[in-house]
């Protein structure tokens, strides 16, 4: 009985980690959502069910074949997937990647801090920046151990904001999904009005955070554990994302231009709870860019020496700086939309390498079958 209540244990703390790791500046503050779902109107569900289907399937491969593989360095998984020298570009391709991601990420908590508290620019990102390096620099128990306690919360109190703004303009709901198909407001949009594109660049931006993620963890723990966690995850956060959709079309007149539309929903309720709310989408931020900045250094340095240490300082400081003169809403709309189109490539990769490694698997007991066969007749 306490073993399995362990197990539960784990899956649970897998899954807040995968949700944790999914809910970054851009989903906790919904400018996420807004320009990759609802504004796609009623095709979001598209958009959703495309994400979900290569969430999914590419999560599962990445725990699995690391495992499998008992891969020492996440990373590795690309050569894989990939060969030597395009799974070397995926390395260090989503290596900088994660990089420039963490980057949107205190571009994201600046913004916060500046929209909700009129703080100076700058301060949002430093604070963020501050506690990052911190949590890194103890490596990846320490990362697992940060993330999953507060994935969960953070959902909950999207759900919450999400769910009374729903019912607090309701009522407006069906009238500006109208005005969102009919294009009559100006919201930035990723995948140029198709939401088959819209969902394939933003599953694809997010594997490349996951790839060497779930394979390092995959291959450190009990793959089952791993893709339970996983899969409930995957219920949490595109369950989430309708709820937050509808919330955002149900108030499109004051969020499709806002930096922060979470905060727009917020304050709509309670000042007060704006304020909470600030502090949650913080944590979002925050459990997002740990992990990106734990990949990007990990691809230069092996974890726990003094340059990893030295690396994760200057590195963190750099990418607060950069953050602090470049526009939030842009970054995402560029960077996720652009590098989600190549990511998306690499599923096709995988999609050959399982096939044929599935392949393999059969040959191989066919074989295995037939040996035994002739030992017996023999």
């Amino acid at each position: 009985m306490e073993k399995k209540s362990l197990q539960f244990m784990k899956v649970l703390s897998f899954c807040g980690a995968c949700i944790a790791f999914y809910i970054g500046a851009g989903f906790a503050t919904m400018q996420e959502i807004i320009q990759y779902v609802a504004s796609y109107g009623s095709k979001l569900w598209i958009v959703i069910a495309v994400n979900a289907a290569i969430y999914i399937y590419t999560d599962l491969s990445f725990a699995t074949n690391g495992n499998r593989l008992k891969l020492k360095r996440g990373g590795d998984i690309y050569t894989h997937y990939c060969g030597k020298y395009i799974g070397n570009f995926f390395d260090y391709f989503s290596a900088l990647f994660c990089y420039a991601c963490f980057i949107v990420m205190c571009g994201g908590a600046n913004a916060t801090a500046t929209q909700q508290w009129g703080l100076p620019n700058g301060v949002g990102a430093i604070i963020l920046t501050v506690f990052v390096i911190a949590t890194v620099i103890f490596g990846l128990d320490g990362v697992i151990e940060a993330l999953g306690k507060i994935g969960p919360v953070i959902v909950f109190f999207i759900l919450v904001v999400s769910i009374i703004s729903i019912f607090n303009g309701g009522g407006n709901f069906m009238e500006n999904l109208k005005a969102v198909d009919a294009g009559k407001h100006e919201i930035v949009q990723v995948g140029n009005g198709n939401p088959f594109l819209s969902g394939a660049s933003y599953a694809g931006f997010m594997l490349l955070w996951f790839a060497s993620f779930l394979a390092e963890i995959g291959s450190k723990n009990r793959v089952k554990e791993v893709n339970i966690g996983m899969l409930f995850s995957a219920v949490f956060i595109m369950g989430t994302m309708v709820i937050a959709s509808a919330a955002l079309i149900s108030h499109i007149d004051v969020t499709s231009q806002a930096d922060i539309p979470a905060l727009i929903l917020a304050n709509s309720i309670s000042p007060a709870l704006a304020s909470i709310f600030a502090v949650i989408i913080f944590c979002g931020i925050y459990t997002t860019s740990v992990p990106l900045l734990w990949t990007s250094i990990g691809r230069i340095e092996k974890e726990g020496t003094k340059k990893y240490k030295l690396y994760t300082v200057v590195l963190g400081i750099i990418g607060c700086v950069i953050a602090c003169f470049l526009p939030y809403r842009s970054l995402v709309n560029v960077l996720y939309g652009l590098n989600g189109y190549l990511g998306f490539i690499l599923v096709a990769f995988m999609l050959v390498y399982d096939i044929r490694t599935r392949m393999s698997k059969k040959v191989q007991v066919a074989a295995t079958e037939e040996e035994a066969t002739s030992t017996v007749v023999a």
